[in-house]
């Protein structure tokens, strides 16, 4: 069977699997029966067209998840292959831009960045993900990294210069976006943004998408401001009070 018939011929199989799994496959067992399933079909279109040297190259981003969408931007997940491309946007002398607080955006972190990004995703179901254009450039990383100081959340960001100087909004909106993205998806209370005192641009940035400074103390080894957002149900709550 020719690739391409493997491929559509897998869609039908999938039809009639899925018109079969309804019937008799109870709700609450369906989610990762199916996930298996497609995975396993994709899998094996997968290698059929590694054999006969047809993998398309965009393959990936067919099956590609994204977390979220913010104007140019889409947050997908990071993986091993992303290392040397973390090591590259954090040995810019522009990392003083870098939200991360704990490692100061090192060359020497980007393959921990990536590993803890891994375990937090399977572990918590949010991380740092990478930030790519629509066509799959690498433009950075955004997402979330628990604060052991705390037993918190902090809303970080690493984007490339030439990113920012193009989108002036786009940090900002992004910000705005990941929040809302959070409180959607999780029951935490607040969300936090652990800033280096002498990012002057962070601070501008979190403060214009709603969050407020709520003290000053040494995290990670460094002297940061730690700004907070309250989730709308808190703030509704609040406002009630």
């Amino acid at each position: 069977m020719q690739c391409s018939e493997l491929y559509h011929h897998n869609l039908l199989v999938l039809r009639i699997y899925f018109r079969h799994f309804y019937s008799y496959t109870p709700a609450c067992l369906r989610v990762g029966t199916i996930q298996g399933y497609i995975s396993g079909v994709l899998d094996g279109d997968r290698r059929g067209l590694l054999a006969a040297g047809q993998y398309p190259i965009a393959w990936e981003d067919h099956v590609q998840t994204i977390f979220l969408e913010c104007r140019s931007v889409q947050l997908v997940p990071l993986s091993p292959t992303d290392i040397n491309l973390v090591k590259d946007l954090h040995s810019d002398p522009y990392g003083n831009r870098c939200s991360e607080y704990s490692t100061n955006c090192t060359i020497a972190d980007a393959a921990a960045l990536v590993r803890a990004a891994l375990k937090n995703q399977a572990d918590l179901g949010f991380a740092k993900w990478k930030a790519v254009s629509e066509d799959g450039k690498f433009l950075g990383w955004a997402g979330f990294t628990p604060v052991s100081e705390t037993s918190e959340i902090s809303l970080n960001y690493c984007l490339l210069k030439d990113v920012l100087e193009e989108d002036k909004n786009l940090a900002k909106s992004l910000c705005a976006e990941l929040a809302n993205w959070f409180f959607k998806n999780t029951y935490f209370s607040h969300l936090v943004a652990v800033v280096r005192t002498d990012n002057r641009d962070m601070r501008d940035v979190v403060q214009q998408a709603g969050f407020y400074h709520r003290e000053s103390k040494v995290i990670g080894g460094m002297q940061a401001d730690v700004f907070q957002l309250l989730s709308p149900s808190m703030q509704s709550y609040l406002m009630s009070a």
